[in-house]
């Protein structure tokens, strides 16, 4: 009969459109699941704009003459649109998720924390972007882009217009709190925001906690401080890191002087971004690894030590790096480490980070007062610059925003006990009396405002005395350790 309908009976057409296939459809909970398919024009043009969009390709992709001949070969039926369809069709895309996410933010109530950033690029144009992040009502953590936008300037009024217009467009009123960096700028915008925000009935506590300097800036300006002191060896590896990265011969040089060395390194030199320290600490991590191939390839590359010997705009050139550089390098990532770790720690965005703020701020403090009083000579001004740096920004506990000790407070490992241990450890009693007040007081307040009825204490009990100063060790975790001894 197939081969009569195929071969003889040409007025009959086989192609139902209501005929459906099996195939098989991924699902989370058992693998490959069998279903029955239908061919569909509408869905497929979805697909096909939603992966412009995830893919980041351009419009004229689907007039492509290889896309066009594999999707004619996948599915004969599906007619290819145009880039002007292509185009609208994204448009349309952007509107629905727009409107969906838009309904997300307003409809279930929760309230909204920001972050942002500004910048400019490489063409000097000035930049902002502001995230939203929120907890939905199954309990997950998820964050939005929702502006990316040139800015006229890095005013804080003009920071300010641009944030209150997207707050505007996606009707967000419930603003918790603003993470930017420690721009003198970035104040006044949180001032304007607050006020309109406050206007909106849509703060928390007036507010007054609602500005959080970003944790992983300030790190990055402590750890630039220290960085100073070790300049000339940074750029005596950084340089020699620089001319072999140079030439693919050169880099092929050195991979056989690696091999030669016995140096289990499989991956490839990392020239750091010098205003970004934590690339210089990967950078010089990665060098400490290849530290004896670089001393087999200065014996095996005549033109290596010359190069260093020629003038760079009438001063000598800073390397290759010696015995000395190599050893300030190894004290300098050594130390450091800890902070790379708390800095990956403050920066994830898949998992709540303000309940380890303060913890980990009080390991940073801890280890800093320790190596102050190092007898090694370099590390102990390297230390000595970052703490200045520290006690600017986080020496004083009533300069860090009191939500973080609240987080402390109702994290059941910690409590309150773990603050008023910590407080007591690194400040004197006035200090540890005054900062307690204030976080139980605020704890009240919020208490009030998520409708508790519980009205706020007149004095705070005293309940620091069950707590000692502990004594100090040498361990990255003895300031926790005591604590859980207590």
């Amino acid at each position: 009969m197939w081969g009569h309908l195929k071969n003889q009976c040409k007025k009959y057409s086989h192609n139902d459109k209501r005929q459906k296939v099996l195939s098989f459809e991924k699902t989370l909970d058992f693998g490959d699941s069998l279903k029955a398919v239908q061919f569909n024009q509408s869905a497929c043009r979805q697909k096909l704009c939603e992966m412009i969009v995830i893919d980041e390709l351009p419009f004229n992709h689907v007039e492509g003459q290889g896309f066009k001949s594999f999707c004619t070969v996948m599915q004969p039926k599906f007619v290819m649109p145009s880039r002007m369809t292509v185009k609208r069709d994204v448009v349309k895309l952007y509107f629905y998720e727009m409107a969906k996410l838009k309904k997300e933010l307003t409809v279930a109530g929760q309230r909204v924390s920001l972050t942002t950033d500004c910048w400019t690029s490489c063409q000097q144009i000035p930049y902002l972007c502001l995230t939203a992040h929120w907890i939905d009502c199954n309990w997950c953590l998820k964050k939005r882009i929702l502006s990316f936008v040139q800015i006229p300037n890095h005013k804080g009024d003009s920071i300010a217009k641009l944030i209150e217009s997207c707050l505007q467009t996606w009707g967000i009123e419930k603003v918790y709190t603003i993470t930017l960096d420690n721009a003198s700028a970035n104040d006044v915008a949180v001032g304007i925001i607050k006020r309109r925000v406050n206007g909106w009935n849509g703060v928390v506590l007036d507010g007054d906690y609602m500005h959080v300097r970003c944790a992983a800036h300030i790190i990055n300006l402590i750890v630039d401080s220290g960085l100073k002191e070790m300049h000339e060896s940074i750029c005596a590896i950084r340089n020699a890191i620089r001319y072999i990265r140079l030439s693919t011969a050169r880099l092929e040089k050195f991979a056989m002087c690696v091999s030669k060395e016995k140096i289990e390194f499989k991956g490839k030199l990392i020239l750091d971004c010098s205003i970004r320290w934590n690339s210089t600490y990967k950078m010089l991590h990665v060098a400490l690894k290849c530290q004896k191939a670089f001393e087999r390839y200065e014996e095996e590359d005549d033109k290596y030590i010359v190069h260093f010997q020629e003038d760079e705009g009438g001063k000598k050139k800073v390397g290759p790096p010696s015995t000395l550089d190599w050893n300030n390098a190894r004290i300098f990532v050594n130390f450091l480490q800890s902070f790379y770790d708390v800095t990956l720690k403050f920066s994830a965005t898949n998992s709540v980070s303000v309940n380890c703020f303060y913890n980990e701020i009080c390991e940073l403090h801890n280890q800093l007062n320790q190596l102050n009083e190092s007898d090694d000579i370099l590390l102990s001004k390297m230390v000595s610059n970052m703490k200045l740096k520290f006690d600017k920004y986080w020496g004083n506990p009533e300069n860090i925003n009191l939500l973080m000790f609240l987080a402390i407070v109702l994290d059941p490992r910690y409590k309150m006990g773990y603050v008023k241990f910590s407080l007591k450890f690194f400040y004197d009693a006035q200090t540890v009396t005054r900062v307690t007040l204030l976080i139980e007081q605020t704890l009240n307040r919020l208490y009030v405002v998520y409708g508790g009825g519980l009205k706020p204490k007149d004095n705070a009990s005293d309940e620091s005395a069950k707590f000692n100063a502990a004594g100090s060790s040498h361990q990255r975790r003895t300031f926790l350790s005591n604590f859980i001894k207590h």
